[in-house]
């Protein structure tokens, strides 16, 4: 049987058991609300994105085209903002979490997510309400919207505990330090 993407998010949560649910989050003065968490959230499991840092690179890319130009404006600030963060601090010579990623290499993770957004057969709505959804099947949510499955949170053992495509199941991700709520 089809993992739905309820299920799919379940297995997401309880692979990254810290991360902020069913409540807005502050970052700084910034106030994110939980269903633009959630929406991240679900593009990881839609996407097949781990959360490792240079995959969060590449989802930040692909939602910046892959969702309609109509979208609250903090979006564009997150995808290009944490790029830029991300980029500034490879170019000191820092790192999020323990690897360090080149400039180059930042700019070329978030340059395939760009060109995988672009690909989508049906650009996502960034308004749309998720709770219609839970109950598809990931694998049909993929196709309708011609996205390309990275690998992570697969649906291809409905048995397997998560990141079935990613030979790290870990909970931990190179992006401690950013806050996954800015992703």
């Amino acid at each position: 049987m089809p993992l739905t993407l309820r299920q799919a998010l379940e297995r997401y949560y309880a692979a990254n058991p810290t991360f902020t649910r069913n409540q807005d989050l502050w970052v700084g003065r910034i106030r994110v609300p939980w269903r633009d968490l959630q929406k991240h959230d679900i593009m990881h499991v839609i996407t097949g994105y781990s959360t490792e840092l240079d995959q969060e690179l590449q989802l930040i890319g692909f939602l910046l085209t892959a969702i309609t130009w109509k979208r609250p404006w903090y979006f564009y600030l997150q995808s290009v903002g944490v790029f830029l963060e991300l980029l500034g601090r490879s170019l000191t010579g820092k790192t999020y979490g323990a690897r360090y990623l080149s400039p180059l290499r930042i700019c070329r993770l978030y340059g395939r997510g760009i060109r995988q957004g672009r690909t989508v057969r049906r650009k996502i709505d960034a308004y749309i309400d998720p709770e219609p959804l839970m109950d598809s099947p990931v694998s049909t949510l993929r196709q309708d919207y011609g996205i390309a499955n990275a690998g992570a949170w697969d649906d291809v053992d409905a048995n397997n505990s998560g990141n079935s495509g990613n030979s790290d199941t870990s909970s931990t991700s190179d992006t401690s330090g950013l806050p996954r709520e800015a992703l």
